[in-house]
């Protein structure tokens, strides 16, 4: 079975709007730079990534199959420590784009769902995006990709207010930057809240003076 990563000071520096206060785990890491048959890391990415523009596509099957898969393995998971369910609000970390883009993919908030469904948890959206921005693996230099602070600025919650410990879930953990603005947006709101991320797998640099993957096969 996949087992649960930590980021921890090994690794940390890769991520380096994470500070040793965040707690972020991970099931796979992703390589940037390098293509779909590198790894099965990469394939399951790649796959999870698809574009909804793409979905009348022969291959956007893929997709269904990478979000299933990714429910499965959570539940395996988190069903060897069942009181999570109680005790935790689930939320994603927003999509890029809004609701009524032709491009707004909503896979994090259908993988919540699925993890969620009939263990009664406390599972919804509880970050608002108020305005779209570029998809980050579609961004071109560092300049240009969106900052926890921009990101903060776009964010709002939704009541009523979550359990003490909310579980983010996002898809791959580059920066870092969203995981901290919504930990940020939580507990500027929230200040007793315990907060953790969960990333389908982080992101592998081949060279570290570049700290920018490219996902541009989606």
């Amino acid at each position: 079975m996949t087992r649960l990563l930590a980021i921890d000071d090994s690794n940390r520096g890769d991520h380096y709007y994470l500070t040793p206060d965040d707690s972020c785990f991970f099931l796979h890491e992703f390589t940037a730079r390098k293509g779909y048959g590198h790894s099965p890391a990469n394939q399951f990415i790649f796959n999870f990534k698809k574009s909804p523009l793409k979905q009348n596509e022969g291959h956007y099957h893929y997709k269904r199959q990478a979000i299933e898969q990714a429910i499965r393995t959570y539940r395996q998971l988190f069903d060897q420590a069942p009181n999570i369910y109680r005790e935790a609000t689930f939320t994603p970390i927003p999509s890029s784009r809004l609701p009524g883009d032709p491009a707004y993919d909503d896979r994090m908030w259908q993988v919540v769902q699925g993890v969620c469904a009939g263990k009664g948890a406390d599972a919804r959206e509880l970050i608002v995006q108020t305005q779209a921005y570029e998809a980050a693996h579609l961004q071109g230099p560092e300049g240009s990709r969106i900052k926890p602070d921009e990101l903060r600025a776009i964010y709002r919650l939704n009541p009523p207010p979550p359990k003490s410990t909310v579980v983010v879930f996002d898809d791959v953990l580059s920066a870092g930057s969203h995981f901290r603005a919504v930990k940020s947006t939580i507990l500027a709101a929230y200040p007793g809240t315990t907060v953790y991320g969960m990333f389908l797998a982080r992101r592998v640099l081949p060279d570290t003076s570049d700290d920018f993957d490219v996902l541009d096969a989606l």
